[in-house]
């Protein structure tokens, strides 16, 4: 019986000390283990991060943005290219420089003034959709002859502007930066009245632009020539077709060949 007793004893007491014991070592196994794995992701993480497999997607970006930035230097090529002066310029200031917006992108910009300064007022123009400020030269130069200094601005995605080629994300992006470039004509000749004048799309952002109390102020009238005041609602099926994938930007987008233009040559 005694032996017995001392037999559940010792069992009781082995059968114990494991139950402490083992837990211990399995917490410590199991520590180590997940330290050993915390490490190799780790080196993992930062191995794919310098190896080329990771390089396609990054490549993609680049080489697209590298393209995009390439289609904005010749198209600025090409609006610095078209001449602003007709004859022997005796009578004119031309002058192209980049204007940056609201949103921080640099726009092409374009100046004729008189070259005696006795400027009566300032015309700042804002082409149509698809337009340039160049095609308005001989408009301008006749303005010239009449002492009215004349500015005008490529909106973004047009012209020499920065942007895909022919892209507006909105036509608030061109009334804020109407605005702006208002504001700095108004600064650089005080008490000089200004004149917004809109042509097609641009008569609609001139229009916008002067319902603006603060764009008011600053203006002394609109002039306005076709104004797209409406659009047609397009068919119902090409709005659908758009759908899946209403973000898509396609490569044909980016024109290589010469640039489209509405202006008519002589």
């Amino acid at each position: 019986m005694e032996q017995q007793q001392r037999a559940i004893h010792v069992e009781q007491l082995t059968s114990g000390a494991s139950n402490r014991i083992i837990p211990v070592f399995t917490n410590i196994r199991r520590s180590i283990i997940l330290f050993i794995q915390s490490i190799f992701l780790w080196l993992i993480f930062h191995l794919r991060r310098r190896t080329p497999s990771s390089l396609p997607k990054r490549g993609k970006f680049y080489f697209r943005r590298k393209e995009l930035e390439e289609d904005v230097i010749r198209r600025r090529g090409l609006a610095e290219g078209i001449q602003m002066v007709i004859g022997d310029g005796d009578t004119c200031e031309c002058a192209t420089w980049l204007f940056y917006g609201t949103g921080r992108n640099a726009l092409f910009c374009r100046s004729w003034l008189p070259v005696d300064r006795q400027i009566r007022g300032i015309l700042i123009i804002i082409h149509g959709l698809n337009e340039h400020s160049g095609r308005y030269t001989d408009f301008a130069r006749q303005l010239n002859f009449c002492n009215f200094g004349v500015y005008a601005m490529d909106w973004i995605g047009h012209g020499g502007s920065d942007g895909l080629h022919g892209y507006v994300p909105s036509l608030d992006h061109v009334v804020a930066d109407t605005g702006s470039f208002l504001e700095k004509i108004k600064s650089d000749h005080p008490g000089i009245p200004c004149f917004l004048y809109g042509h097609s799309t641009g008569g609609s952002v001139v229009l916008k632009a002067a319902s603006y109390p603060y764009i008011e102020e600053l203006v002394e009238g609109v002039i306005i020539t076709s104004p797209a005041l409406r659009v047609t609602p397009s068919h119902p099926i090409v709005g659908v077709s758009f759908l899946p994938s209403p973000n898509i930007l396609y490569s044909q987008a980016i024109i290589k060949c010469i640039y489209a233009s509405r202006c008519l040559f002589k």
